[in-house]
């Protein structure tokens, strides 16, 4: 569960902005601030149904996005390769090369 978790944040940071506004804010107080649906529907004065709703609709948007996009799946790679890149760096003590992956790896 805290695995899909931190997928679905990490696609709300990446395709947030296609999402209505209700469905992104829905989705954030969901999912980044951990707020219960009841919460979510005191605050924001819809049903607790509705919020249901949005946020399975906003998830359905989001993974949409990201199967034709892909942009997560290619950031996690490359975030992968880098990683390599840069234990097989440390392993050669070339610090260089070293801190460059280390850099990659900070900027994705």
């Amino acid at each position: 569960m805290e695995n899909n978790r931190v997928h679905i944040s990490a696609l709300i940071d990446l395709y947030g902005p296609v999402l209505s506004e209700r469905q992104r804010d829905v989705l954030e107080l969901y999912y980044n601030d951990d707020l219960s649906l009841a919460e979510i529907a005191e605050d924001t004065g819809i049903t607790r149904q509705g919020v249901r709703d949005a946020i399975k609709k906003g998830e359905k948007e989001l993974s949409e996005w990201e199967e034709r996009l892909g942009f997560l799946a290619k950031t996690e790679r490359l975030k992968e390769r880098a990683e390599e890149i840069a234990a097989a760096a440390e392993k050669g003590n070339d610090a260089s090369l070293s801190a460059l992956a280390r850099q990659l790896l900070s900027e994705i």
